[in-house]
């Protein structure tokens, strides 16, 4: 029965949370936690069987993928910005994978995290399956990686632009700039929705970030550690 039952919930769910963050527009109110934290109890009130809501939810897992396409229309339609811009994206990239690397595994130590927790947290600026192979290559814990990643895009999404603003970041490029290399896609879904040129940046921004996350942190940690 939950086999069939468990695509309808799901959408169900995730449109009615989506609807009360619209009415309280709140980061405890956003759809996304909401909608994870509801079916997490209903999993867990109901003792219902994982693997086979993941079964009856497999179409709707199969179109994140291709849902990812999507940004590439704000792209196409900014390329002319981007392009005059690239340099000044690349740099700022670059900056955010050095400094969530060293933040992760130079300065949380400081403050008493232990090894494991350090290298767990520096891949959290990404998008979840990157950030879980990141942490797998520095010897982290893959869950924790997933969890943080979903609550920096959460938070990054909630108050992201507003923080950027009070740091007195005026111009919508570099806006996106900032919230693409800090949140992800929650954050650049959030961006998109009332700046596409922000959105655009946002989108090229957590691309590059990935791709370096990637291939730079598991270097840097090989040859620091």
């Amino acid at each position: 029965m939950l086999l069939y039952f468990s695509l309808p919930c799901t959408l169900l769910i995730f449109f009615a949370s989506k609807r009360l963050y619209e009415m309280k527009p709140l980061a405890v109110f956003h759809p996304f936690l909401l909608s994870v934290l509801s079916l997490l109890l209903i999993h867990y009130f109901f003792n219902l069987d994982y693997s086979e809501y993941s079964r009856g939810t497999s179409l709707l897992t199969a179109l994140l993928e291709p849902a990812v396409v999507i940004l590439a229309l704000p792209l196409y339609l900014q390329l002319h910005l981007i392009k005059a811009k690239f340099n000044l994206i690349l740099a700022a990239c670059v900056l955010s994978v050095f400094i969530a690397f060293s933040s992760a595994l130079f300065l949380m130590p400081l403050l008493g995290a232990d090894p494991l927790t350090a290298s767990s947290l520096a891949g959290q600026h990404v998008t979840t399956p990157i950030a879980m192979e990141i942490s797998r290559s520095l010897n982290g814990i893959v869950s924790l990686t997933a969890a943080m990643v979903v609550f920096v895009g959460i938070i990054g999404a909630s108050g992201g632009l507003a923080f950027v603003k009070l740091c007195g970041i005026k111009d919508n490029q570099a806006q996106g700039v900032a919230i693409g290399c800090a949140a992800h896609a929650l954050g650049t879904a959030k961006v998109m929705e009332s700046d596409k040129v922000a959105g655009a940046f946002s989108s090229i921004s957590l691309i590059i970030c990935a791709i370096l996350s990637a291939i730079l942190m598991p270097l840097l940690y090989v040859l620091l550690f």
